[in-house]
């Protein structure tokens, strides 16, 4: 929060007020224990937004300092190679925010010689889906910069929304084809840079960092129950573990998990869901699967059962978002 703030007086904006209409205490930002709101944090958001004009995603993403990714950071620069800092970014993707990891996911994959994030946006977000969406594709320009002392060879971006108002602004980001109104959200890169040597590789740091990143990452979802049953899904979800084994892992009752789901928000098995959809659209995105090998992927015993879910959880069928994404 501290630094959006500072971003936004940078652009002539009175932070300090915006921050004050929507309850957040400025002078408290710096102390270390200090906690926003999700509903302060999203007002905040959008207040800011309409005064930049919707380009504020963008602007944010780009202009993120290394300061603001602290010890995740520095990990992903010590890393191997580029194949290496993906996989610790993704490990650790609750670190950046509020909204990362959990309403914001991002997965990674190679297709056909191409790298490929791949994000799932949560329809939770609401008014600021465009906003955190925008601002994670342009970080991920801005941090492989960091990481590789050069930029990230972009080949194609497809967005599963229409095209903003400030598309132009996107040629000018990802210098590469743009496809919007596609079937889920790709980024794609040569994939030939993934296993070069980064320039400021250290394993003994890369170590340290990790150590670190995981102890910030536990701390930070102590409170959040949801994202802690989201971990223990995401190990297995062909067979995810029953809600009474999931309450057990965690060392509480059943009654205790459902109770602190949802006051969040959620059931057991819609994050089981969740999980098996953002699987899902990353397994349907290589083309040379067949949606029976993704459905067996998935768990389930015949592709019959996946077509239901799949349609259930966006609103097509598997064969219908390949249509819509290799279109």
């Amino acid at each position: 929060m501290a630094w959006l703030l500072d971003y936004l007086a940078g652009l002539g904006i009175d932070a300090p007020s915006l921050a004050r209409r929507h309850g957040v205490d400025v002078d408290q930002l710096y102390q270390a224990d200090t906690r926003i709101s999700e509903a302060s944090h999203r007002a905040v958001l959008l207040d800011a937004q309409s005064q930049v004009k919707g380009q504020l995603g963008l602007q944010l993403g780009l202009h993120r300092s290394i300061a603001t990714l602290d010890q995740l950071a520095y990990l992903m620069m010590s890393s191997a190679t580029l194949r290496e800092s993906i996989t610790h970014g993704l490990r650790f993707q609750n670190y950046p925010g509020r909204f990362s990891g959990f309403q914001l996911v991002t997965a990674f994959s190679e297709i056909d010689g191409q790298g490929c994030y791949q994000i799932h946006a949560h329809d939770s977000l609401g008014e600021l889906r465009l906003l955190v969406v925008e601002e994670l594709l342009a970080a991920i320009i801005t941090t492989s910069r960091w990481v590789l002392g050069q930029a990230l060879p972009v080949t194609a971006l497809k967005l599963d929304y229409p095209a903003p108002v400030h598309s132009e602004n996107y040629t000018a980001i990802f210098r590469a084809p743009i496809q919007f109104d596609s079937a889920a959200i790709q980024l794609f890169f040569a994939a030939d840079i993934l296993d070069k040597p980064l320039p400021q590789s250290s394993p003994q740091s890369a170590a340290l960092y990790a150590r670190l990143c995981e102890e910030t990452s536990i701390s930070r979802s102590q409170g959040d129950m949801a994202w802690r049953v989201w971990q223990i899904i995401a190990e297995n979800s062909a067979d995810p573990p029953s809600l009474d084994r999931c309450a057990e892992l965690l060392h509480c009752s059943v009654r205790t998990l459902s109770r602190k789901l949802q006051a969040q928000g959620w059931q057991y098995q819609h994050l089981v869901d969740q999980v098996r959809e953002i699987h899902a659209r990353r397994y349907l995105s290589h083309p040379r699967l067949s949606i029976t090998h993704v459905a067996h992927q998935l768990g389930y015993a015949d592709s019959s059962g996946f077509h239901r879910a799949f349609k259930k959880w966006t609103g097509l069928s598997p064969s219908e978002f390949r249509a819509r994404l290799f279109r």
